[in-house]
């Protein structure tokens, strides 16, 4: 079975603020890292009043990324963008930041940070989120399409859920 990775921004255009602290966004940070610390999986808890306007220009990064054509960079990167965001509390709309994560990863900064500047990868990650909300009616994340079906998982599921799609996909 082939795994797609597709951009689904929850703000497809910057919002001038994005609170946080006080807001359902931090009771809802507080609950995925208490489900997610079984697995050693940290969420730090955001440190700042408001959150970054915007996850386009990360989810552009992984596009560019990938563009590169190493799949075990584009893997590394994107495990590194969320470690970023949840664990270090970094802002992920800011091009330095993306262009540190992509170096640490091993990736070539300097392209990554010139393609996002010419706008590389934006178009694809709107694109994907257009086919989302519109093909699919996909309004949330976690989301999991399964093309050989139709199906769409949105929001949490039990890990049975998966199975049961990917067995149904595979007939």
């Amino acid at each position: 079975m082939v795994i797609e990775h597709r951009a689904f921004p929850l703000r497809p255009a910057p919002a001038a603020s994005v609170p946080f602290t006080g807001t359902y966004r931090e009771e809802g940070w507080r609950r995925c890292g208490a489900m997610a610390a079984g697995d050693g999986i940290v969420f730090t808890p955001w440190p700042h009043g408001s959150l970054p306007r915007w996850s386009v220009p990360a989810l552009a990064a992984a596009k560019c990324v990938a563009k590169l054509g190493d799949q075990a960079l584009t893997e590394r990167v994107h495990l590194a963008l969320y470690e970023a965001f949840f664990t270090r509390s970094l802002d992920i709309s800011d091009l330095d930041v993306l262009a540190t994560v992509v170096g640490e990863q091993g990736g070539d900064a300097a392209r990554v940070r010139a393609d996002l500047e010419a706008g590389i990868g934006r178009d694809e990650v709107l694109a994907d989120y257009e086919a989302a909300v519109g093909e699919h009616g996909v309004r949330a994340i976690p989301a999991v399409i399964v093309p050989a079906t139709g199906r769409a998982i949105v929001g949490l599921a039990d890990p049975a859920v998966y199975r049961a799609a990917v067995e149904e996909a595979a007939g």
